[in-house]
């Protein structure tokens, strides 16, 4: 009888551990399943954050360029719009085509940014080729002007944080 009893003790008690392993088990489980969906989301919101970042440098050196008068503080942008500019070649997939519209923008804004100081030598020595420069500044500025809404819809899938 005590073998019995002693046989059943030892079952029940490998029951319990194997229950308790178990449920040590889905708890642990559940917390890795938790952890794994908020690095999933802390992963979309610093890719949102990132691509949003560049969005802003972007949109602020627009402005600066629309009235470019070459001062500290425009120049100040120009350094963040070329890092944004940058990095979009990594941040957004090819095919979306923001770092092909990113390089156009930058080749208008070096022209516009660029006008200022060669404008003050030309303008009294050569007219015909300031002429030329002032026509061209004003393609690029009508160009950079009309450049946020193609910006915007190239950079609404990635900035749209419920469709990440």
């Amino acid at each position: 009888m005590n073998s019995t009893l002693s046989f059943w003790a030892d079952i029940i008690l490998r029951a319990i551990t194997a229950a308790a392993a178990t449920a040590v088990a889905c708890y642990v489980a559940v917390i890795s399943k938790r952890q794994w969906k908020t690095n999933q989301e802390k992963l979309r919101l610093d890719l949102f954050q990132r691509r949003f970042d560049i969005f802003v440098r972007v949109l602020e050196f627009h402005w600066a360029l629309l009235e470019w008068k070459d001062g500290p503080e425009q120049q100040a942008l120009r350094g963040p719009f070329v890092k944004a500019f940058c990095e979009s070649k990594f941040m957004f997939p090819e095919e979306s085509g923001v770092y092909e519209f990113l390089r156009e923008f930058n080749q208008h804004a070096f022209r516009i940014t660029g006008f200022k100081s060669l404008s003050d030598q030309m303008r009294d020595v050569m007219p015909d080729e300031f002429a030329k420069l002032a026509n061209q500044r004003i393609q690029d500025v009508n160009w950079i002007l009309g450049s946020m809404d193609t910006l915007l819809v190239k950079l609404a899938p990635h900035l749209n944080f419920h469709l990440l």
